[in-house]
């Protein structure tokens, strides 16, 4: 039993390992087949994307629960242009498509839900950004409770198909267009070859094209006659060329009107045209368009000869005539009816002499006609004036005649506007009154400023100034109320220095508002009571020029120009003038102790003078020559205008040479104050500048040599030789009475040699020191004394003066 159970125990172990090992062959072979169709699966499920990639169809899956894109086709991301981690990640369709398709997008997935499958057309962005057409299909999968879960759907690229139908499309409308191009261009070419009016086609002035009507009018037998040539070519009596010009800008803007001329055929008669033109923006051509008008015209001018001889002389008149009976308007011709603002003779009906005449002159006007009425006799041509239609007032002359055989008290008034004559004689007086009060103004301003820059050379001290400015300031403004007063910045403490004692408050108190320190120099300031301006600051003190009350002549611009400038003047010097006062004390301290001018005083001195004569120079020519030749170029051209009354043209003329003479005084003035480029062109050529405008003033004769002479010296010997010369030369005009003169200038080692001699009456040397001063001797010392030289006088060998001048050369 044993043995048998242990048998059936091995045979039951033997059945079961027997049947796990068949169990696992069974289970293995079953995996391998379960691979192999896998494989197999795969292989074809690539082959099929392979096939679908080739041919852009993808194929892609929506799940609804997931709400994502699944199981995508290699030709899906092709058409798309993202992978499958880009929909795996959330890429949604409002990314995919595109804004304008997503309507129907939605209407789509609204119709899939409903489980129909659709099929249609939209447009899509790639990835890299472009659009494309594709052709969708998407089929709906629905759960048992009628639910969709997923969306299956096949896309497919036609962005190729369609791009070559819109192509297509695009020819067939261009074949269209063509077509209906050549019909158009077909029936203008007709319309234009069968037109009665004349066309031309001209671009840059040659002609291109002429249609038969136009062939016909120029009188062409075709038209390789005329093409080419300029359309003017065949016009009588062409424009000129700015007329031309103005003509083709009025072309181009489209502001042409009809015009009539003549033209000139090819046999060589006149042809009578209205034209007009077209300018044609597109291709720059102009097309003329014109029309035979010489039987028109003929007609017309054959008309109007016969009109013209028939017509009565009232209607061809220049001037207005009126036609009246018992002093009521009959007639009157165009002039007339536009001398009294009247369009249409219908208007004068009813209307009297009394009604245009003003009341004024009524009676006198009534008095000349009746007497023309009874006595038959014309009247004398009286000026007289005329009311408007619209009660405008005119200059009139008027002469009035009878003319019996039309009817009893009949007569006929020719009337001429002289209002623009009256006026523009009213404006020459106006213009001459006005041109007569500025010229005198302004030769009054200028010589006022000519001659306070005159007296300032030989003022030293500055209460000299001060009476100076204020009596020229009361001379000019014509009045009394003007002081001149000294204001302390600090305590403000007014000391009268000159002029009216009685102040203006408004002018003291704004003063004290501004402060004097903060008032600007030379600005002209107005109050309710008077005026001020600022002339002048030393040493904490404001120099103040007050004028009370009102001043008639401050309205005037010239005279607040000239006020700011005469003190403009005194403020340039007023500073100097107080040094040169504390340097005339020292002078005179000097004086009383019979003691020489240090040299550094007299060097200052003389270079301050030279200073202000520079300044002074340039101000005149700066401002009062300036002036005077901007209002002789004014003068000059009223005197150069033709309509120029006859009777004042001399008067003019003469007021014009003065003001020539006065600006050749100034430049003289100014040359001699300083001499024009004396440190550009050297002392040599400005002595010689100096001689030839001597001798054109003098009697004597000048003989210059310079052959042996350096230029190289300084600024100041340059100046101090100049004025040396300067002052021989006007000894020699007024004391000498020499024909001749004779200069030498020359460089010797280090120094500067000037000699003089003339053949006058001489000098005594004998003579105190003293009485050489008027002739300027004294002042030639000084400044040689300055320069470190020696002067010597002597006779000349002819017996005139001789003077001998050494310098050093720096």
């Amino acid at each position: 039993m044993y043995i048998y159970f242990l048998g059936a125990t091995i045979l039951v172990l033997v059945a079961l390992t027997i049947t796990f090992w068949i169990f696992l062959f069974k289970s293995a072979y079953q995996r391998k087949l379960s691979h192999q169709a896998l494989d197999m699966a795969e292989g074809r499920f690539r082959l099929l994307d392979d096939m679908l990639l080739t041919l852009d169809v993808g194929i892609w899956s929506y799940d609804f629960g997931t709400r994502s894109i699944q199981n995508t086709s290699l030709a899906f991301h092709k058409i798309t242009g993202y992978s499958h981690r880009d929909f795996t990640d959330g890429l949604s369709w409002e990314e995919l498509i595109h804004p304008e398709d997503m309507t129907l997008f939605r209407s789509l997935v609204d119709r899939t839900r409903q489980g129909e499958t659709v099929h249609t057309e939209f447009r899509i962005i790639h990835a890299e950004g472009d659009v494309r057409w594709v052709q969708v299909k998407m089929i709906p999968m629905m759960n048992e409770s009628g639910q969709m879960i997923r969306t299956d759907g096949i896309a497919v690229d036609i962005s190729t198909r369609f791009r070559m139908e819109e192509a297509l499309y695009d020819i067939t409308e261009c074949k269209k267009m063509e077509q209906a191009l050549n019909e158009s261009m077909n029936r203008y070419r007709r319309l234009v070859e069968l037109s009665p009016i004349a066309i031309a086609v001209c671009k840059d002035r040659k002609l291109m094209y002429v249609n038969p009507a136009g062939l016909r009018i120029i009188g062409a037998a075709g038209p390789e006659t005329i093409l080419g040539t300029d359309p003017w070519d065949w016009v009588l009596d062409p424009y000129e060329e700015w007329e031309r010009k103005r003509l083709m800008q009025l072309i181009r803007s489209g502001q042409v009107v009809p015009e009539e001329l003549s033209i000139k055929r090819v046999d060589g008669e006149r042809v009578d045209v209205v034209t007009t033109a077209l300018y044609d923006a597109e291709s720059d051509a102009i097309e003329i368009f014109f029309e035979d008008i010489t039987a028109r015209k003929s007609a017309e001018r054959a008309l109007m000869e016969s009109d013209r001889i028939n017509r009565h002389i009232l209607d061809i008149a220049p001037v207005a005539m009126f036609l009246h009976s018992d002093f009521s308007y009959v007639y009157a011709n165009p002039a007339g009816l536009s001398l009294l603002g009247i369009a249409d003779i219908v208007q004068l009906a009813g209307t009297s002499l009394q009604d245009v005449i003003p009341s004024d002159q009524v009676e006198f006007v009534i008095a000349e006609v009746e007497h023309v009425y009874e006595s038959g006799n014309t009247s004398e041509l009286t000026g007289n004036k005329l009311v408007q239609l619209d009660g405008t007032i005119i200059d009139i002359e008027a002469i009035t005649t009878p003319i019996p055989y039309i009817g009893h008290n009949t007569a006929l008034t020719i009337i001429r506007d002289v209002t623009q004559q009256k006026q523009a004689e009213r404006e020459r007086i106006a213009a001459e009154r006005l041109v007569r009060e500025s010229e005198d103004r302004y030769f009054r301003l200028q010589m006022s400023l000519d001659q306070f820059s005159s007296d300032l050379f030989g003022m030293v001290k500055i209460s000299e100034l001060n009476a100076r400015i204020v009596r020229e300031i009361k001379k000019v403004l014509v009045t009394d109320r003007v002081s001149l007063i000294q204001i302390n910045h600090h305590s403000l403490h007014i000391k009268i220095q000159g002029g009216h004692k009685v102040l203006p408050q408004g002018v003291l108190h704004a003063i004290h508002t501004c402060g004097p320190e903060h008032i600007p120099f030379c600005k002209l300031f107005e109050m309710s009571d008077g005026y001020f301006v600022k002339i002048g600051e030393m040493n904490g003190d404001s120099s103040i020029v007050c004028i009370g009350g009102e001043v008639p002549l401050l309205m005037i611009q010239a005279k607040k120009i000239w006020l700011e400038t005469i003190t403009r003047y005194a403020s340039v010097l007023y500073d100097n003038f107080r040094v040169i006062e504390d340097l005339t004390r020292e002078l005179e301290k000097l004086d009383s102790s019979q003691q020489i001018m240090p040299l550094w005083l007299l060097r200052l001195m003389l270079h301050l003078s030279e200073n202000e004569r520079k300044r002074l120079s340039q101000d005149l020519h700066d401002a009062a020559l300036q002036e005077q030749i901007i209002w002789y170029r004014k003068l000059n051209q009223i005197t150069s205008d033709h309509e120029l009354p006859e009777q004042l043209r001399p008067q003019l003329e003469e007021i014009e040479q003065g003001l020539l003479d006065v600006i050749y005084q100034i430049r003289i003035t100014c040359n001699e104050l300083r001499p024009p480029l004396l440190k550009e062109e050297g002392l040599e050529r400005s002595l010689e500048a100096l001689f030839e405008f001597t001798q054109l003033r003098t009697n004597y004769s000048i003989q210059f040599d310079c052959s042996n002479f350096d230029d190289d010296i300084s600024d100041d010997h340059l100046i101090g030789l100049y004025r040396i010369v300067q002052e021989l030369l006007a000894n020699a005009t007024k004391h000498s009475n020499a024909t001749e003169v004779k200069l030498r200038l020359s460089t010797q080692c280090d120094e500067v040699n000037l000699s003089y001699e003339d053949n006058g009456i001489g000098i005594d040397l004998n003579q105190k020191p003293d009485q050489f001063n008027h002739m300027g001797i004294g002042g030639m010392k000084e400044r040689v004394r300055s320069m470190n030289g020696k002067i010597q006088f002597d006779s000349s060998k002819s017996g005139g003066t001789a003077v001998y001048i050494s310098i050093t050369a720096k």
